[in-house]
């Protein structure tokens, strides 16, 4: 008679095996290699899991950056363009730089630059026109196309630009199936320039005016606040969540190193790089305007500190979250913002 020890450890390592090849048999045919990462959210419908759009040799590094690229890339070629309609020069004054033009597309097909107002996003459309030599446009209709004295109506440029730049997170505007260069600034300066474009006085052009000191410490600035952060984290959480196709710029990283920026762009586009045109944006990279992008000066040299404690940690909150979801798109998290000033 066996010892009744042997009979019940034999008995536990028979058990133990069919339940091993009880769960064998139901784990779903494909999901062998899945990579479980920690506080992940679920893809919504029609977004590929976190990695699906990325190529395979990032799957296990940890040095990805703001040059990194999604994956599959379209094929580079250069865009065809519409020579009955109007070319601009875009440095006219520079001998080595005379011949790049600005011209329309004859058939671009959509691509949107989405941020939240008071972004960079008119600056990066120069960047791109540079780069390019296409026009890019605005869903805005009373809005002057940079280098051309004509309104953006899209009804008319439909296919001749190559960007297309709109604020809003509508996603009947923005399809999820189109492609998005997504640019996101630092919510605390970001939604301090916003307020000094709408508030502000003392120029005739609205880009140039100034807030004063008291302002900042109004009801008006508050409502403001409250209102202007929920629509900065909405449209970045829409673009990381429901867009198919995505590029992400943080407009601080493009402010760092402009052409890097502007290649990953050009690479999403499918455009080829023009080394000529890249040099001659290293010569101007501002253009006539990211001079717009001032902000109150009080703000933007330290004199002033508008926010609360409050705001602070609910512009930390936000960031921290945007940042959750582009580690869930394979992008790196946002910069180390200062909350405080510029």
């Amino acid at each position: 008679m066996k010892p009744r020890s042997l009979v019940s450890s034999r008995f536990v390592w028979a058990l133990s095996c069919v339940g091993v090849l009880f769960l064998v048999a139901c784990i779903p045919r494909g999901t062998e290699n899945i990579v479980l990462v920690p506080g992940a959210f679920p893809s919504p419908p029609g977004v590929p899991p976190a990695g699906a759009s990325v190529a395979e040799d990032r799957e296990d590094r940890t040095d990805i950056d703001w040059k990194t690229m999604p994956r599959p890339l379209p094929e580079p070629r250069w865009p065809e363009l519409d020579h009955d309609m109007a070319t601009v020069p875009l440095w006219p004054s520079d001998p080595a730089c005379a011949m790049h033009n600005v011209s329309f597309a004859l058939r671009a097909s959509r691509t949107f630059l989405v941020s939240f107002p008071r972004s960079g996003n008119s600056w990066t459309r120069y960047l791109v026109e540079g780069a390019t030599g296409v026009a890019t446009g605005a869903v805005y209709a009373g809005e002057t196309l940079i280098h051309f004295g004509m309104k953006s109506q899209m009804r008319n440029l439909n296919g001749k630009v190559i960007l297309i730049k709109i604020h809003a997170n509508d996603r009947r505007r923005v399809p999820d199936h189109v492609p998005v260069i997504l640019l996101i600034r630092n919510p605390a300066d970001s939604i301090i320039s916003f307020f000094n474009y709408k508030k502000g006085k003392g120029s005739k052009i609205k880009w140039l005016r100034n807030v004063t000191y008291g302002a900042y410490f109004t009801k008006d600035f508050r409502d403001h606040f409250d209102l202007e952060l929920i629509q900065w984290k909405k449209l970045a959480i829409d673009q990381l969540l429901y867009s198919q196709r995505l590029l992400v710029i943080p407009y601080e990283e493009l402010k760092k190193d402009p052409i890097a920026q502007v290649r990953r762009a050009l690479a999403f586009l499918g455009v080829p790089a023009d080394e000529g045109r890249l040099e001659c944006l290293r010569r101007y990279p501002d253009g006539p305007v990211l001079g717009l992008q001032r902000q109150a000066s009080f703000y933007e040299n330290g004199l002033v500190d508008p926010y609360t404690p409050e705001q602070k940690l609910a512009l930390a909150k936000a960031v921290a979250e945007v940042s959750e979801l582009l580690r869930e798109r394979n992008f790196p998290p946002l910069p180390a913002y200062n909350l405080t000033h510029k």
